[in-house]
């Protein structure tokens, strides 16, 4: 049941998420919950993208990326409480690794809709996530654009990663509407 889920997710995301790599030229992820963890299963990059340690079918935690933390913002409660109980072990120098500092964090991106990523998962990656919200239940996924930080600046690209965000769960909401008619 799963798989067709994510096959449905892919099928409607992957258009929103070639638009985001014309856009930017830049390696666009797309990503779901599981656990504590983003599972990423979609990965667009160019001829030159940067080197992530993301893979399709990969895992990364949630607190050390953008996608991970565009999720848990939007998520219950709950699940802030089991990633700052499962540790907040650093990545990098700049990983955030003090849970007041990673609340105050997680609440500004539940009040502007969007999550960036500044070195927090691998040196030199910055990233720009927003998550695909379907009614008031917990985010299905996360669409996010990633660079190098040497020329990717992530918040010129808020925008356009929540724009695709948005259009990718009103297509998945109208999809939905329409089977139950």
């Amino acid at each position: 049941m799963r798989a067709s889920v994510e096959r449905r997710l892919l099928e409607v995301a992957i258009p929103f998420m070639e638009d985001l790599y014309e856009r930017t030229h830049e390696t666009v992820h797309l990503g779901v919950p599981e656990g504590t963890e983003v599972v990423y299963v979609s990965k667009i990059g160019g001829h030159r993208p940067a080197p992530a340690p993301s893979r399709v079918g990969g895992r990364m935690p949630m607190y050390c990326t953008a996608i991970g933390k565009a999720l848990l913002a939007f998520s219950s409660p709950a699940l802030f409480v089991d990633v700052v109980d499962a540790g907040l072990a650093r990545k990098t120098p700049r990983t955030i690794t003090a849970p007041g500092r990673f609340r105050d964090h997680i609440d500004r991106i539940a009040s502007t809709g969007v999550a960036f990523e500044h070195e927090e998962s691998a040196v030199g990656l910055v990233c720009v996530a927003a998550p695909v919200l379907l009614g008031d239940e917990d985010p299905v996924a996360a669409i996010s654009v990633t660079g190098p930080a040497t020329r990717f600046r992530p918040e010129k690209h808020a925008a356009a990663v929540k724009a695709a965000a948005a259009g990718v769960a009103s297509t998945l909401a109208r999809r939905a509407a329409l089977r139950t008619l």
